[in-house]
């Protein structure tokens, strides 16, 4: 008996531990097997040619996932996995339908017309019974209407008659008038002075939260926290950076010194460039032609590594409660 449980816990715990080591290797590949992308765009002056043709390719292990994107005209994507595609769109048409089902939709086409012609009587017959009955419902409806106007003018005319002998019985004194008067002056004063004193609140509120910024931003702990975000987004960059750039235009403006500008701008980006990226003027046409190659890949692990460092740095979290004013 004992012999038999162990051999069940046996095979037990193989299964949780190889179930533990397909997670692990998947976690592992995640991070570390990059995900690699390419786009390729192109633009073609005249009647005809789309503004814009581009294709993106995004794989990953070994193509075990591999999506494609093109543009324009029609937006396409397509998803597989090993090879085998899960997600296209727009979708496949669909493939014609057997004879079977053409002949169906023939009878139908057939029987259609004597269903309309009944439906289109009985609609009809519907249609004068409705008018009938909103014809007596208008008719009712206005009389309705016409009674409540006559009790609403019996009533208009009562209420009058009573306002008026009221206001000639009733009449308020002079004296309390102008005291009512010069309460409302004051008030109008009082209303000014807790106005300007808000405003007076509110600027000195602004002015120390001014200074207060201002200090932590000129603090150690602020430099050192820049400091270190600086160098991780540095690091992320240049992993995520395209590997290979290369890019051929040709650039033509109505204003034969807007595209001499352009030129002498690309004369100041060329040590940056370097060959990768050429930029031809046109001074006669105006048209704006090329080719653009990109390729590069992203790892996860860089990135990954990156927020793990930012988000458990003291300085950082000093930071973070200085900014929120909480008490370290």
């Amino acid at each position: 008996m004992l012999h038999i449980l162990m051999l069940i816990l046996k095979i037990i715990g193989i299964i949780l531990l190889s179930i533990i080591g397909i997670l692990l290797l998947g976690l592992c590949l995640a991070l570390f097997v990059p995900v690699h992308y390419q786009i390729e765009a192109q633009r073609l002056e005249g009647e005809g040619n789309p503004p814009i043709e581009a294709t993106a390719k995004i794989t990953w292990l070994l193509h075990f996932i591999n999506i494609r994107i093109k543009y324009p005209a029609e937006v396409y994507l397509k998803a597989k996995v090993m090879f085998i595609p899960i997600f296209q769109m727009p979708p496949k048409p669909k493939k014609e339908k057997t004879n079977n089902e053409k002949a169906k939709k023939e009878k139908l086409k057939k029987e259609k017309p004597e269903k309309e012609k009944i439906e289109k009587v009985e609609l009809e017959k519907k249609e004068i019974e409705k008018v009938e009955i909103e014809k007596e419902e208008i008719k009712k409806e206005e009389t309705e209407k016409s009674e409540i106007v006559t009790q609403e003018n019996s009533i208009a005319e009562h209420t009058q008659s009573k306002n008026t002998t009221t206001s000639n019985k009733v009449k308020e004194p002079i004296w309390e008038k102008i005291k009512k008067f010069f309460a409302k002056i004051c008030q109008f004063f009082r209303n000014i002075r807790y106005t300007i004193t808000g405003i007076y609140d509110k600027i000195k509120k602004i002015c120390e939260n001014i200074e207060y910024y201002l200090g932590v931003l000129q603090s150690d702990t602020f430099k050192q926290a820049f400091a270190l975000c600086k160098e991780e987004l540095g690091a992320v960059l240049r992993y995520i950076k395209p590997r290979k750039l290369k890019a051929e235009l040709t650039i033509g403006m109505e204003d034969p010194a807007t595209t001499g500008q352009i030129l002498s701008y690309y004369g100041i980006l060329y040590p940056f460039i370097g060959n990768h990226v050429t930029v031809i003027g046109d001074f006669e046409n105006k048209r704006i032609e090329g080719n653009v190659f990109i390729k590069g890949k992203i790892k996860l692990f860089t990135m990954l590594k990156a927020g793990i460092r930012i988000y458990f740095n003291k300085d950082i979290r000093k930071l973070l409660k200085l900014f929120k004013k909480e008490e370290l």
